[in-house]
């Protein structure tokens, strides 16, 4: 029996890197976070809200679609801030995708504004 979905999904802390890293992962899955952070979730069934940096580094690896992140391998390091604070540092591992190969950012709405339905005219 896997017992994988009875432990929950922690997340990684700077400790659990300084200890056990560097740490190399696979993402499974990529979520909306708090405080406008994605959620990275890997195959050991931890969790990492992604800081800009860590973004980016990804974002310019596999492109801005979180989509094509997924089952690419990462690496997990301690680092340090331009403040000289510590911090997870997340490298990518898998190969880049070309430019050419990745996906279109999604278009932006022809609409003036971002309100839905709510700006349909009712008919009387």
């Amino acid at each position: 029996m896997d017992v994988s979905k009875y432990m929950g999904a922690a997340f990684l802390k700077l400790g659990d890197v300084k200890v056990n890293g560097p740490l190399r992962l696979f993402i499974t899955d990529v979520k909306d976070g708090k405080y406008d952070r994605p959620d990275v979730s890997f195959d050991d069934g931890t969790r990492l809200s992604l800081n800009t940096t860590g973004t980016k580094n990804l974002a310019r690896a596999w492109g801005t679609e979180t989509d094509a992140w997924i089952g690419k391998e990462v690496e997990l390091s301690v680092g340090e801030t331009d403040k000289m604070e510590e911090m997870i540092v997340v490298t990518p591992i898998s190969p880049a995708i070309p430019r050419e190969d990745r996906s279109p950012p999604p278009k932006p709405s022809k609409r003036k504004n971002d309100r839905g339905d709510m700006d349909d005219e009712v008919p009387f």
